[in-house]
């Protein structure tokens, strides 16, 4: 009762402390002979019961019902999945354990995301506005539930075990609690760095196996595994973000990037980075020229194509087919050097695929001339494919 009434993070932290202390004193009883170890199971649910009876305390849980069943929907999927597949596990054990997953949202900022033991999985706010589709979304989520699934918790106490218990507990309560590293300092003196990188190790062949869980829970799932390069690549050019969210002590580093490419090319899932953003794409759209209403291509707010009609096409239908034909391209993966324009001819295109030949009367109704047409066209789908490449780029 006394710690209910004082809510400081210290406080806070010493209560976790104290919890883990004995489940850690807990995991030195003998393991039952043709059973489960110990640890697994009824452990796992009430250390994840005490975490989440902290973090009601600690946040404020959204009440908006919209993001909730989003978030939810994507997580009973996959919680669906966790507990009747088993998959390899890199870290841990993939021993399945059924855990009623539960699944809310941290109105906070930070682009963040963290699991408790047994399947008690929270997104920040600042996720959820970061995310840029449901398929990034619930590659987030499901590299959370594999921490879950595996029991990276129980493990890690495990592998902990050769230290001195207090440090141990201290360590793990900082996972546990989402503290930072100063708390721990505040209550356990003298944990040194170095003892703090070694639990970070152990951390990232955790996050790795996460990693390689969630492409496959995701696909079982229905989602493109695909979200979670684009998440990881897009997030890593944000260090401000980083440093306060989800890879703040595992960062993506070009390994990881590397794995998870490498996973989704052994699984044969085309790397269609569009596919899982809000990638840029050619529109068609209807604009007053004089009197007339006429379709434009347009792409990055630029003008690619404004199409006359021609026999028995009409420019609408024209622009529809070279506005398709352009994202198809791009969502090829189309290279700077792939792309070829003829001042000329008017024609644009990419792979030998001719994307769109601007006529003379076409030009005219962009109020260019042809070889202006032509160049302004292909400098704009330059600049797209320019902007891909930098995001990719880690």
């Amino acid at each position: 009762m006394l710690l209910m009434k004082y809510n400081s993070p210290q406080i806070r932290l010493f209560a976790a402390v104290i919890f883990i202390s004995a489940l850690v004193l807990s995991f030195s009883l003998p393991a039952v002979a043709g059973k489960a170890p110990p640890e697994i199971g009824e452990p796992e649910k009430k250390m994840g019961a005490e975490a989440a009876a902290q973090v009601v305390k600690e946040y404020k849980l959204s009440d908006k019902a919209a993001d909730l069943k989003r978030v939810r929907e994507i997580g009973a999927k996959l919680a669906a999945v966790a507990n009747k597949k088993e998959i390899d596990a890199l870290y841990g054990t993939s021993i399945i354990t059924p855990f009623e997953y539960t699944f809310d949202i941290i109105e906070e900022k930070d682009v963040n995301a963290f699991c408790v033991p047994s399947g008690r999985i929270y997104v920040y706010r600042g996720l959820l506005d970061f995310v840029e589709s449901d398929d990034e979304l619930a590659l987030v989520m499901a590299h959370e539930v594999v921490h879950a699934s595996h029991h990276h918790m129980v493990y890690l106490i495990k592998k902990q075990s050769a230290y001195e218990k207090g440090e141990a507990i201290a360590l793990l309560a900082t996972i546990m609690s989402g503290a930072r590293s100063s708390d721990v300092y505040n209550i356990q003196r003298g944990i040194e760095l170095v003892k703090i990188a070694r639990l970070n190790g152990y951390g990232m062949e955790a996050e790795r196996d996460a990693d390689a869980g969630a492409i496959i829970y995701a696909m079982e799932a229905g989602y493109n595994p695909v979200g979670l390069l684009t998440f990881m690549e897009r997030l890593a050019k944000r260090p401000e973000l980083v440093d306060l969210g989800i890879f703040r002590s595992h960062p993506v580093d070009a390994e990881r990037v590397a794995n998870a490419k490498a996973l989704l090319n052994k699984l044969g899932v085309p790397i269609n980075r569009r596919a899982t953003t809000k990638a840029v794409e050619a529109q068609v759209k209807m604009e007053k020229i004089g009197e007339v209403e006429a379709p434009s291509v347009i792409l990055s707010g630029k003008l690619i194509y404004r199409p006359a009609a021609v026999g028995d096409k009409t420019a609408k239908q024209i622009a529809e087919e070279a506005a398709s034909r352009v994202n198809k391209a791009l969502d090829g993966g189309l290279k700077m050097h792939e792309l070829k324009s003829d001042t000329t001819t008017g024609v644009i295109a990419a792979k030998n695929t001719v994307l769109f030949s601007i006529s003379e009367a076409d030009a005219k109704l962009m109020s260019m001339s042809l070889s202006e047409a032509t160049q302004a066209a292909a400098t704009a789908i330059r600049d797209v494919i320019l902007m891909q490449m930098v995001d990719t780029v880690h």
